[in-house]
């Protein structure tokens, strides 16, 4: 069963069967964050900004990068073949991104605001009580997302030898880390809902996550209760 269809089944029976959600689309990583709109505030639809001028010689280049990645792994990722498959010269690439490493660099960092974008989206719609953030957590990162997964496997293997492209997601892990330190009533679950996240995430972007459909439904309700535990 797909685990899209899952994810929401399990937010139906957290928030109620009879809640109607709102399917937005995050246009940064084409995929879709489902809120319950009917508790929250009327102007779902616009909360989501396109955050990418899919038009702009960078942000091609950037979208080819990602391909030519996915295809051929980082190791095999040559500037030529970017620039072919972005459809711009090797000089207009090289005036946005003057070397291999400073093309991953702004690949890190755009993974990471895609991140953001789609917590962002998450966050938008729902009610602002102080379980707020880390619920858009759990619906924004574990939602379906098969480009960003792909994407999160390639930096972790490019990462194991260039730990610097690491640093960017390291700097928004420990931001994040002081937001709920400093809002959770108890920071111990709070955190241990994020790590949940972080580590699911992970054995998905590998493709070694041992849990069935059905498991991981029971893993995301559970972890919408937990949230919801941390700041009573």
């Amino acid at each position: 069963m797909d685990q899209n269809f899952l994810l929401f089944d399990a937010l139906e029976r957290h928030f109620g069967a009879t809640t109607a959600f709102t399917e937005c689309d995050c246009s940064c990583t084409d995929w879709t964050v489902r809120i319950p709109s009917s508790r929250y505030s009327s102007g779902v639809e616009t909360m989501v900004a396109d955050q990418s001028n899919v038009g702009s010689a960078r942000e091609r280049i950037l979208e080819a990068a990602e391909r030519v990645i996915t295809e051929v792994g980082a190791a095999r990722l040559t500037l030529d073949g970017v620039a072919q498959s972005a459809g711009v010269s090797k000089g207009g690439l090289l005036y946005h991104f003057p070397s291999k490493e400073s093309l991953l660099g702004a690949l890190a960092q755009r993974y990471v605001d895609s991140m953001d974008s789609c917590v962002d989206a998450a966050k938008g719609g729902l009610v602002d009580d102080s379980s707020r953030d880390l619920k858009a957590c759990i619906l924004g990162v574990l939602g379906s997302d098969p480009r960003s997964k792909s994407m999160g496997a390639v930096l972790l293997a490019t990462a194991a030898n260039d730990l610097t492209l690491l640093e960017v997601i390291r700097e928004r892990i420990a931001e994040y880390t002081a937001e709920i330190e400093a809002t959770s009533t108890d920071f111990p679950r709070a955190a241990i809902v994020s790590l949940a996240i972080d580590g699911l995430k992970m054995r998905e972007s590998l493709r070694i996550s041992p849990f069935t459909p059905a498991q991981r439904e029971e893993i995301v309700k559970e972890l919408l209760e937990m949230a919801d535990e941390a700041y009573r």
